[in-house]
């Protein structure tokens, strides 16, 4: 994940008030007060922050860091860079994923199988059957587990070819 967004996080909600914000908030945040990005941009980086894992949504609907924000260090003129690619910064959560479970010695190919398998066999989504073959071969999926639980409650999975 991209310390760059982790940054950006860090300064809107030091911003805002509170240890929560809502969509809305945070853009006009990153629109407004900071003048860092577009209506547009801004939206993509709270899908962005949502997507990762680095933040996550509440049952009230509102968003809070899944990270200490006070264990970011930054400059008092922090402002992110004019360049930033958002689809750089946060690769897809299966592609990560699949990424994980193939340091226990799978291909991509073979894990892909394995996880559409589970898919099938235990009529799970994606994520969630990706952390049990994961689990299964040894990996660490932790990691992933804020991440999967916004998915589960904000997205639906699905099998990837």
């Amino acid at each position: 994940m991209s310390d760059e967004l982790k940054n950006i996080l860090a300064s809107i909600f030091r911003m805002g008030k509170g240890s929560s914000l809502s969509r809305v908030e945070m853009r006009n945040l990153l629109v407004y007060n900071l003048r860092w990005f577009s209506p547009e941009k801004a939206d993509r980086v709270v899908e962005s922050a949502i997507s990762s894992g680095l933040v996550r949504t509440e049952k009230d609907g509102m968003i809070v860091p899944a990270f200490d924000i006070s264990s970011v260090k930054l400059d008092i003129d922090y402002t992110p860079p004019r360049d930033l690619d958002l689809e750089k910064m946060v690769r897809p959560l299966f592609e990560r994923l699949i990424d994980t479970i193939m340091t226990t010695g799978l291909d991509r190919k073979e894990t892909v199988r394995s996880i559409n398998k589970k898919v099938t066999e235990l009529n799970m989504i994606f994520p969630c059957a990706a952390v049990f073959v994961g689990i299964e071969r040894g990996a660490d999926m932790s990691a992933f587990y804020p991440e999967i639980e916004n998915s589960i409650l904000f997205q639906e999975g699905s099998r990837v070819a």
